[in-house]
């Protein structure tokens, strides 16, 4: 008898062991499962978080809020990259005025920001807005010849308004050249003006890359003189500046529905300036001319040149262009472009 009691509690010693055993590897091999779904999750969505801190600004409460909307923002346009959807902006920390913005610029060409932590300085302007500079971007910009397309780097701009909130995001000059413009200054009104004008131009630009043909509109006055040359003779001489050039003038209707068209036949457009020159009005300090190169490129085109900008800063938040200038700069020696002197201003 005491060996069956010995053998039947040995069998059930034994398979008491073998269940626990069972669940233990079980149990072992779901936290397994767990983790590596957790870390699969982790792989897909931690890479679109990014965290956004702001450097040398001692007003604690504002700083937390910009960090926090402007952390929020980057991340959700990744999550958008890496998902191939479009942004879905939320009103808590991107302006919904700015809403539709933001989708036609991601429409035109959709774009990520590569750092997972970014740390930059807040710059404060007049009537209480901030803007944060230097956010590194990647636009992709589709090709009829490459499948993969083209990713274009660029550097963002990020506009808040007083209690944090953002409303504006456009693409913006190198950090650099934005610092020597505005040192360029010659007293503290002018430096403001600089920064006007600067955010001008860049939003300006920004609107031709998302191809907003009501913002562009609406930023030339009604009496606006746009010149556009175009070569129509090459003469064959050593000098590709004595080309014939011939001058074409729109008012802002013609233009505009030019531009239309243009912005209707391209899937893509990628415009960038450089070598930018501000030079006020000497007699009216209001009046800014603004001297770049165009660098244009879209699906089917591309060219660069002279464009000439007059601008019109009286009322600062809505800015006037009265004259807009473009020139071949393969044709048109710098030194003959067109002058802010050539215009008489009543």
């Amino acid at each position: 008898m005491d060996m069956d009691l010995f053998g039947s509690n040995s069998r059930e010693t034994k398979y008491i062991e073998h269940n626990h055993m069972n669940k233990f590897y079980k149990n072992r091999l779901f936290l397994v499962f767990f983790m590596l779904f957790f870390l699969q999750v982790d792989r897909i969505y931690g890479q679109d978080s990014i965290e956004v801190y702001i450097s040398d600004f001692s007003q604690h409460e504002i700083r937390q809020k910009m960090e926090s909307n402007a952390s929020h923002f980057l991340s959700e346009l990744n999550l958008a990259w890496s998902s191939n959807k479009q942004p879905e902006p939320n009103e808590n920390w991107l302006s919904s005025s700015y809403h539709e913005d933001l989708i036609k610029m991601w429409q035109t060409a959709p774009f990520y920001v590569p750092e997972d932590v970014i740390i930059q300085p807040i710059i404060q302007q007049v009537g209480g807005f901030y803007e944060m500079r230097n956010i590194p971007l990647y636009f992709l910009n589709d090709s009829e010849t490459d499948e993969e397309g083209e990713q274009v780097y660029e550097e963002g701009v990020i506009r808040f308004n007083p209690s944090g909130l953002i409303v504006e995001f456009r693409i913006g000059l190198p950090i650099h050249r934005y610092q020597s413009l505005i040192q360029q200054s010659k007293d503290s009104v002018d430096g403001e003006n600089r920064e006007m004008i600067l955010s001008f131009i860049e939003t300006f630009r920004t609107s031709y890359n998302k191809k907003d043909i009501d913002f562009i509109e609406s930023v030339f006055s009604e009496e606006a003189l746009i010149i556009v040359g175009r070569v129509v003779e090459a003469t064959g001489e050593e000098s590709v500046f004595e080309q014939q050039v011939e001058y074409l003038q729109f008012n802002k209707e013609n233009y505009i529905e030019r531009l239309r068209t243009i912005f209707y036949a391209n899937t893509w457009i990628d415009v960038n300036f450089e070598d930018i020159q501000i030079d006020r009005h000497p007699k009216h300090q209001n009046m800014y001319g603004v001297y770049l190169t165009q660098n244009y490129r879209s699906s089917i085109y591309s060219d660069t040149g002279f464009l000439f900008l007059l601008i019109d800063f009286r009322k600062q938040e809505e800015p006037m262009i009265h004259v807009r200038t473009w020139e071949p700069k393969s044709e048109v020696h710098e030194n003959n472009r067109f002058q802010m002197g050539s215009i008489e201003i009543f």
